[in-house]
């Protein structure tokens, strides 16, 4: 397991999208690659130029008075935990583009344990613990400084070894999913006890679901499997989520399980994530 440090100036991943503590560069099992590089170009500063699990909140405005006047222009303030204060101008927040950062709290890293500190707004840790030869954890504790609703999800950017995206990738939970597909694909498609891919994914094309959930029921426990030939990776929360999403292209399918933050100052949430690699 090999993880990158947050370096502001000129660190892995330099965009304001996903949490910047403790970003996966590369994950090997038995000597696969199961988490490598599925972008086809690479830019510090690319919204999603992460590898891995990795997790990404929702854009919270952090009080009435977000709206700050400028000599050239008034801008919004955005708090994005994981990043900072963002200056997203008076448009409306848009998760794909990169954004000036006004306040990058302070960050500090003992090993794999990772503190982001935002004064007046937040504390944040994150630590990743080998649990085993072929395990690891994710835990997660988030003390908000102010009201705070939002929601945090894990991207699950997993190579599996393979960059190709076709009948060989399965996926799969503890019950029959449900959910509705952004189109009519002729590609992928539910089971009654996953998803399951009927050809490979050709270039440029993608296909997605947003609300994954166990048929007849909201929400769904946090347990899902990815797989390809003998090679799974079995991923367990202990928080259950509120809704799970599949995107996909022709390099990588990601399962996106998302989990509700809803605290007045001075409540934690705390969450982990364990995978358990087998093959």
């Amino acid at each position: 397991m090999t993880l990158e440090l947050h370096h502001p100036l000129d660190g892995y991943y330099q965009g304001t999208r996903f949490d910047r503590s403790g970003v996966f560069k590369s994950l090997v099992f038995k000597g696969v690659e199961m988490c490598g590089e599925w972008f086809q170009k690479y830019s510090p500063t690319m919204h999603d130029a992460v590898l891995g699990p990795a997790e990404e909140f929702s854009p919270v405005i952090p009080g009435p008075s977000s709206v700050i006047p400028g000599p050239d222009r008034e801008s919004r303030i955005i708090l994005k935990p994981g990043v900072g204060l963002l200056d997203t101008g008076l448009e409306p927040y848009d998760r794909f583009k990169l954004y000036k950062i006004l306040d990058p709290g302070l960050w500090e890293v003992d090993g794999m344990r990772f503190r982001h500190i935002l004064k007046g707004y937040y504390d944040y840790i994150k630590e990743i613990v080998v649990t085993g030869e072929n395990s690891f954890r994710i835990s997660h504790k988030f003390e908000a400084h102010i009201p705070f609703d939002g929601d945090v999800y894990n991207h699950n950017f997993f190579t599996m070894g393979k960059m190709e995206i076709g009948p060989s990738r399965k996926i799969d939970f503890p019950f029959r999913p449900e959910g509705i597909w952004r189109a009519e694909y002729d590609s992928v498609g539910f089971t009654d006890s996953g998803i399951r891919f009927s050809r490979a994914l050709k270039e440029g094309e993608s296909v997605y679901t947003g609300d994954i959930h166990e048929a007849g029921k909201e929400g769904m426990p946090y347990e899902m499997t990815v797989s390809e030939g003998p090679l799974s990776v079995h991923i367990k929360g202990d928080v259950p989520v509120f809704k799970t999403v599949l995107w996909a292209n022709h390099r990588i399918a990601c399962l996106e399980p998302y989990n509700k933050v809803s605290l007045a100052p001075g409540q934690a949430f705390c969450w982990s994530i364990e995978y358990t690699l087998e093959g």
